[in-house]
């Protein structure tokens, strides 16, 4: 019988399915140069190698491929799991984006003693995840928080003392160029300032997790079936029948993943189907 979801080694562009999955590019020595995904393999396969104008890097990338071989999926959710997960298991030679982090940094309002509200930049741990309380965006790094947090501040004409981006007393900078509300001088009342705060993070704000007990995600297609089990926003396995009891027990402890959670988000956003084991 055959298994869909197997990789294949592939000698011609012929051979690839116009199925969705992951494709991988390996050199003449088995290493792996690139790892991609596509709703239509063969098509997005043939695009590398076919293209107009390819970069440097890409022709580099090309002429070092001395196999293709893919794995089909169910759906473009898995599709996208697949990938996220090899890249970071693997660390192909050519994939630059979504490489393996080792810690992610997110903003928590912290109050002060004066009444406002203060930005501070969190790092969650496994004994203190990040769903246990408020959090806005999520990043890879304390300098692309940080300019997060600047442009938020600009904005909204936050003042960038009161938020910890200024060390400043009386009245900020920005206050002087007409940029700051004056929250630094009395001109703005910590409640005011407050509210204008909390209404510009929380369109950033992280989804609390709000199942009890694992989600399984349905993927179906004419040739495949797919269930993707999640939990605390992180993807646990894929499985090609429907899971039992015994697939909830994992011997290890998943760890947060930051473009799983955005994935997971927009596609239950688009209302795929689900269910809750517990």
């Amino acid at each position: 019988m055959h298994d869909s979801h197997a990789p294949h080694s592939l000698p011609a562009f012929t051979d690839l399915p116009d199925s969705p999955g992951v494709y991988r590019f390996f050199g003449n020595q088995g290493e792996l140069l690139y790892v991609g995904k596509s709703i239509n393999i063969r098509q997005r396969v043939r695009s590398h190698f076919q293209a107009s104008n390819p970069s440097p890097r890409a022709r580099r990338m090309c002429g070092l491929t001395d196999q293709v071989d893919f794995t089909v999926t169910a759906g473009e959710l898995g599709a996208l799991l697949l990938e996220n997960r090899e890249i970071k298991e693997r660390q192909p030679i050519f994939n630059r984006r979504q490489r393996r982090y080792r810690q992610l940094h997110t903003w928590v309002l912290n109050p002060a003693p004066n009444g406002f509200l203060v930005p501070g930049l969190f790092r969650p741990a496994d004994n203190n995840p990040l769903w246990q309380q408020d959090c806005f965006g999520l990043y890879r790094s304390p300098r692309q928080a940080h300019q997060a947090l600047e442009k938020w501040v600009k904005d909204a004409q936050l003042c960038p003392a009161i938020c910890g981006l200024e060390r400043h007393q009386g009245a900020c900078f920005s206050w002087q160029l007409g940029r700051c509300r004056g929250a630094c001088c009395g001109e703005e009342t910590a409640d005011q300032h407050n509210q204008r705060l909390l209404g510009t993070l929380l369109a950033h704000q992280i989804q609390a997790w709000p199942y009890r007990g694992t989600l399984v995600i349905r993927e179906r297609s004419d040739d495949a079936e797919d269930y993707h089990l999640i939990r605390q926003w992180c993807h646990l396995t894929t499985l090609q029948q429907p899971p039992s009891p015994n697939d909830l027990s994992l011997p290890y402890s998943p760890c947060f993943d930051l473009d799983s959670y955005r994935m997971l988000v927009q596609f239950l956003n688009r209302g795929i189907e689900h269910f809750v084991m517990s």
